[in-house]
């Protein structure tokens, strides 16, 4: 398994965010 092999494993979760609260998409360039 890759998380067995690795010697770092990250996992984010939003919990609270302006932009997705207020409906505010990615924006080109910036988040992508």
């Amino acid at each position: 398994k890759l998380i067995e092999m690795a010697d770092l494993v990250t996992e984010m979760k939003m919990i609270k965010h302006p932009f997705k609260e207020q409906g505010i998409p990615a924006q080109k360039g910036i988040e992508f």
